[in-house]
């Protein structure tokens, strides 16, 4: 650690410089280290952040955090499409700009020494209001290694966020109670296509959102697969050949995927939701033209209020104070399971360059970043400006209890990295009209419902080595690509439903039993250990 004892006394040393308004006073010519982080972090997924933020309020944040820290931060905006941002993550980090930190999957990077090992840091003094706030949550488990190795600081918990949200005003439209089944939710989607209450035969019955760039299908996957098979959304243990075998070979699976050909054929869904990115599902959900959603929950309680104000005329209730409901308890398919999957907190997190010249700073800001005012500055821009504490709450500062200031400069959040509940669900936010905003409600309320969820298959408690699956299983990429393409043809019609045993017979010629006999020899020494 003789670096994090050599960055103490670099600031040791500007902060006897002086203090000013509780941060650190740093001179135009002062030396002090500049850090680029790539934040793809999904910091950017709220209504009117495309363009980015006003270069004013940008500086603002930027001088802000280094009067506190003493660093410098400079961020770089992904593109809105996961696949887009993948791609330009790859030629920053083939190039030979700085790029310090950003976020994805720890075991992509840390087996060709792409990132740095967080062990020393995370388990340092300085970082002990860090690691407090994780563990409850189990994340480490997940960006740690099988030698107890800490590679990355955690995005993700094991939360509920595929739900089916459904507009109230249609549906008291169609003068029907919110769906419970599978088949009361058609009921629902083909009366509003048959209403088509936004007009012009522009209304979209479902909005469904395609994965990332691959598993394309992941997202309704998450959403309804449980409906069709028992095991829903994850991998399977095969009791007839005790072999783990993919979701998309299960009992069931065909006739999750009739269901999106039959939605496709009849114009449920939006031909083109396999390619819309982030932006475009946002534009048709806040415009009102979406009736109902299986999406990731934040396209709907973030662009929430935008809808509202597109409305017009929607008349909110203690009961219904949003746009949108859900069923609480779950809905169920024709099979008798709920069709909603958990989703599990991940390995992906905010991960260090092994090139970083000073990973020190980097967790600096970072330690800093997840202090829950800081958290809050970072999300909605400075104190007094963008938000305050609610005047009309008793102990609103104790309690965390904040309402946002409108009218400023566009800041779409450029400096958020503290991102993940342990920080989220402590902060209460209310509107003007004294309603509890939909996605910090949400945030609170619904991220656990585990309840209304079926466990991913056998993957609850394991932890792939990807390393060994990419080894062991040679055509791995060439059977994913494969896979996502043809099923695609399925549900667009494009390949007939009588040729499944065929597509089957094709992914064994591309490596599917090498697929299953890897899985299977981890799963077994996992449990085995």
């Amino acid at each position: 650690m003789k670096r994090r004892r050599e960055w103490s006394a670099l600031l040791a040393g500007v902060m006897a410089l002086g203090v000013l308004g509780g941060g650190i006073s740093v001179s135009a010519d002062e030396d002090v280290p500049t850090i680029v982080i790539y934040n793809n972090s999904g910091a950017f997924s709220v209504a009117g952040a495309e363009a980015g933020s006003d270069s004013s309020i940008y500086q603002k944040m930027q001088d802000y955090i280094l009067e506190q820290t003493g660093v410098k931060v400079e961020i770089i905006m992904p593109p809105s499409d996961a696949g887009a941002q993948t791609e330009k993550l790859n030629l920053l980090l083939a190039g030979g700009d700085q790029i310090d930190a950003w976020w994805g999957d720890w075991r992509d990077y840390a087996k060709d020494g792409i990132i740095l090992p967080l062990t020393d840091y995370i388990q340092a003094p300085e970082a002990k209001e860090l690691y407090d706030l994780w563990e409850p949550w189990g994340s480490w488990d997940r960006v740690t290694d099988t030698d107890g190795t800490i590679w990355a600081i955690p995005r993700g918990t094991n939360t509920t966020p595929y739900q089916v949200f459904v507009r109230n005003d249609w549906l008291e439209l169609t003068g029907m109670e919110m769906p419970t089944t599978m088949a009361e939710l058609n009921e629902y989607l083909y009366k509003i296509k048959e209403l088509d209450p936004y007009g012009n035969g522009e209304t979209i019955p479902l909005i469904l959102e395609k994965g990332g760039s691959t598993e394309v299908l992941n997202t309704a996957e998450s959403v309804l697969l449980g409906g069709f098979v028992k095991s829903g959304n994850g991998k399977w243990l095969d009791e007839t050949d005790n072999k783990v075998k993919p979701e998309w070979i299960a009992d069931g699976y065909v006739d999750f995927l009739k269901q999106l050909n039959q939605w496709y054929t009849d114009g449920i869904i939006h031909k083109e939701c396999f390619t819309m990115d982030a932006d475009t599902i946002r534009s048709y959900i806040s415009k009102g033209a979406v009736g109902a959603t299986c999406a990731w929950y934040s396209r709907i309680t973030l662009t929430e209020p935008t809808l509202r104000e597109n409305l017009g005329n929607y008349e909110r209730t203690e009961e219904k104070p949003y746009v949108w409901s859900i069923n609480e308890a779950g809905i169920t398919g024709d099979n008798g399971s709920l069709i909603q999957t958990k989703a599990l907190g991940g390995t992906s997190g905010l991960v260090i360059s092994s090139k970083c010249k000073n990973p020190e700073a980097v967790m600096k800001f970072v330690e800093w970043s997840f202090q829950w005012e800081n958290y809050t500055t970072e999300a909605y821009g400075p104190e007094g400006e963008y938000w305050k504490y609610n005047p009309d709450v008793e102990n609103a500062e104790e309690n965390k209890n904040i309402i946002p200031i409108e009218g400023g400069p566009t800041y779409a959040r450029d400096f958020l990295v503290s991102l993940g509940l342990p920080l989220e669900v402590q902060t209460s936010e209310y509107d003007e009209e004294g309603y509890q905003l939909m996605h910090n409600f949400w945030l609170q309320e619904h991220l656990d419902d585990f309840d209304a969820t079926l466990d991913p298959g056998i993957e609850g408690d394991i932890n792939w080595d990807t390393d060994a699956l990419a080894e062991n299983i040679p055509m791995l990429n060439d059977l994913n690509t494969y896979k996502d393409e043809e099923l695609i043809k399925f549900v667009n019609g494009t390949r007939s439903f009588d040729t499944w045993d065929q597509f089957l017979e094709e992914c064994d010629g591309i490596g599917l039993q090498d697929y299953i006999n890897e899985y299977t020899r981890q799963y077994q020494e996992q449990k085995e250990s």
